[in-house]
């Protein structure tokens, strides 16, 4: 028994537009992972031969460039996440920070 891919018709804008959204970050998070996997393969192919332990600047790189592919990818999904209104919102992270900043505005003030 085959799958049905294909979402079913709907006229209502706000379903066209979660649709659209998820659509968006599908192939945002297909293709940036795809591109992560690629390079974390090849650096790690790359460790397996003894000419890459004179180079070690390529791996650093290339976890660089998987750092800010990673950055990258986390952004454009919050973003077309916000844009229809389901965007997660980590409250013990926005805790921290405002534990963080009153303890920076009490030590500048002591």
């Amino acid at each position: 028994m085959a799958l049905n891919t294909t979402a079913p018709k709907c006229d209502n804008p706000e379903i066209h537009q979660l649709r659209n959204a998820v659509k968006s970050m599908d192939r945002l998070s297909q293709d940036g992972l795809s591109e992560m996997t690629a390079i974390a393969r090849l650096a790690l192919a790359w460790l397996e031969t003894p000419d890459s332990y004179q180079h070690m600047d390529n791996i650093a790189y290339a976890l660089q460039m998987i750092w800010g592919k990673a950055d990258d990818i986390q952004n454009s999904i919050n973003a077309q996440a916000e844009e229809v209104g389901c965007h997660y919102v980590d409250d013990a992270r926005h805790r921290r920070w405002n534990a963080q900043r009153a303890a920076l505005t009490s030590a500048v003030g002591a």
